[in-house]
């Protein structure tokens, strides 16, 4: 499996100094979470780290209503757009279309017990990113049940990294053996349960004093994209 970092995990980094970090953990995937800004300025800065032996993996969209930027963005980077707004499941889907029918790659993301949402993106044919984290209470009997249905091809592992030793008991490890028993090679990326962790992944990231000139002061590991001119 491709594993993986959220840029979530490192407040304030810029693309090159994430891909830097996930160099040194020997992670080889990274998803960026994007917000509303200059879509060709963050093109540049991702086009630019795809030599670095890290994979742009994914970006993660909390308001993904912009479709067209959003489709841009995921051509020019050939990575997919996460659809991950706070609205239902119907919503994130049409989000998802808009995104693909311009010619981007899209995905929706799903979480919570597997009943809720399973069903759905099978009927819809929608792709989709399967986000493991406290509303996940079997994680390797839903991904046994997800894969005898429909495959998976993104996992986002809430926690993990320095969290780790606090997941013990929750089935992540009966999890990562299920992945691997079923060889799955694609992304799985870690990511902060909470913001108040963030001392702790700086550390693990071996960033212990911040992140250098790439940062900017305010900066909530949200890289933003608007539409602009395009």
């Amino acid at each position: 499996m491709q594993l993986g970092l959220s840029s979530a995990a490192a407040p304030g980094a810029s693309v090159a100094e994430l891909v830097s970090a996930c160099s040194a953990r020997g992670l080889s995937a990274l998803e960026i979470v994007v917000g509303h800004e200059d879509v060709y300025q963050l093109a540049r800065e991702i086009v630019a780290s795809l030599d670095h032996g890290v994979r742009i993996s994914g970006l993660l969209s909390h308001d993904s209503d912009d479709a067209p930027s959003l489709s841009a963005l995921a051509r020019v980077t050939a990575t997919p757009v996460i659809v991950a707004d706070a609205c239902e499941l119907s919503e994130r889907i049409e989000r998802v279309r808009a995104i693909t029918s311009r010619g981007g790659e899209a995905l929706v993301l799903v979480r919570g017990p597997v009943e809720k949402w399973l069903e759905t993106v099978i009927a819809t044919q929608v792709r989709f990113a399967w986000q493991v984290d406290a509303t996940c209470a079997h994680p390797a009997d839903d991904a046994t049940r997800i894969l005898g249905r429909a495959g998976i091809e993104y996992v986002r592992l809430v926690g993990g990294g320095p969290e780790s030793a606090m997941q013990e008991g929750k089935g992540i490890g009966a999890l990562m053996r299920t992945l691997t028993v079923a060889c799955y090679d694609a992304p799985l990326i870690l990511t902060p349960s909470s913001p108040s962790y963030r001392v702790a992944w700086a550390a693990w990231l071996g960033r212990r004093g911040g992140w250098g000139c790439g940062s900017k002061a305010g900066n909530q590991a949200v890289i933003p994209i608007h539409s602009g001119s395009a």
